[in-house]
């Protein structure tokens, strides 16, 4: 009897010691699941979750541009965008949130000559994310331009209605730009989330064509000039413009929030300047 009950006692010993090594191992297996593969699997997402808005933003920056190029009213067309991404299911993990706004007369456009200065604001929409495990970025229409930010720095992914024209036998140069100015309607600016939220974009109105004659400098204002000046530096060499070659021609310089173009005096500058303005609206429905 004492032996029959010894060898019970032993099995449900063993019976107690097998759950906790199996529990232990489970937790050895989740721990590794959380502290390794999580943090891989919510950062790929996030990653994709990037993509998705720099596919997103490339539509609207479509969309803008065809009804800045048609110019017909009272036709809003609706875009969405996905603010950020859910966190995993059963698991520790945080969500991806995101900001999306229209900020007015964040940027400008100042073309003087000898005589006077005009100065031109306009506006941007932009795409702020809030990752917890990807790199953060940020997405902006600005002036035309589709622009991708991250701490390093920013790159122009769409160009603008920017083109230069130089004719070397009178040094003579002819720049144009077509200057999208983005201008908020209503109250709806702003929405911050990680669900998809709409944008609302409609054609107002187009200036007059305005011609500037002996420009000397050109600046433009912006948070991300260094897109601005890969960009513009770019159009003038391809127009024959080399300010390395021949420093007389301009000086082209990045000064952080701006960027400076000075034309040489040898040069004749001449600006055709065109403001086309489109109505935002962040969130669904239409004020009016």
């Amino acid at each position: 009897m004492k032996k029959t009950m010894k060898k019970t006692d032993e099995n449900a010993v063993i019976g107690i010691v097998t759950a906790i090594l199996i529990v232990g191992l489970i937790v050895i297996v989740i721990s590794i699941i959380q502290v390794v593969y999580v943090p891989i699997i919510m950062e790929q997402r996030e990653a994709e979750h990037m993509d998705k808005v720099a596919e997103q933003f490339g539509f609207i920056t479509s969309v803008i541009d065809n009804q800045a190029n048609y110019g017909k009213k009272g036709i809003p067309i609706a875009s969405f965008v996905t603010l950020g991404s859910k966190e995993l299911p059963l698991l520790v993990s945080s969500k991806a949130y995101g900001t999306l706004e229209v900020l007015e007369n964040s940027s400008a456009i100042t073309i003087q000559n000898n005589t006077i200065t005009n100065i031109f604001p306009f506006g941007m929409i932009k795409y702020s994310s809030t990752n917890a495990y990807y790199l953060d970025q940020s997405y902006i229409y600005e002036g035309g331009a589709m622009i991708v930010s991250q701490y390093q720095g920013n790159k122009m992914m769409v160009s603008p209605g920017f083109f230069v024209d130089y004719n070397w036998t009178n040094s003579t140069v002819n720049l144009s730009f077509d200057v999208v100015n983005v201008s908020s309607i209503g109250l709806k600016t702003i929405a911050t989330g990680y669900g998809i939220y709409g944008l609302q974009t409609e054609y107002n109105y187009t200036s007059t064509n305005m011609f500037f004659m002996d420009v000397r400098n050109i600046t433009i204002n912006s948070h991300f000039s260094s897109a601005w000046f890969v960009f513009i530096n770019s159009l003038l060499r391809d127009a024959g413009l080399n300010s390395e070659t021949n420093p007389s021609q301009f000086v082209l310089t990045d000064l952080g929030q701006s960027l400076e173009l000075n034309f040489s005096s040898n040069l004749t500058v001449n600006m055709n300047l065109k403001i086309i303005e489109i109505q935002v609206q962040v969130g669904p429905g239409w004020i009016k």
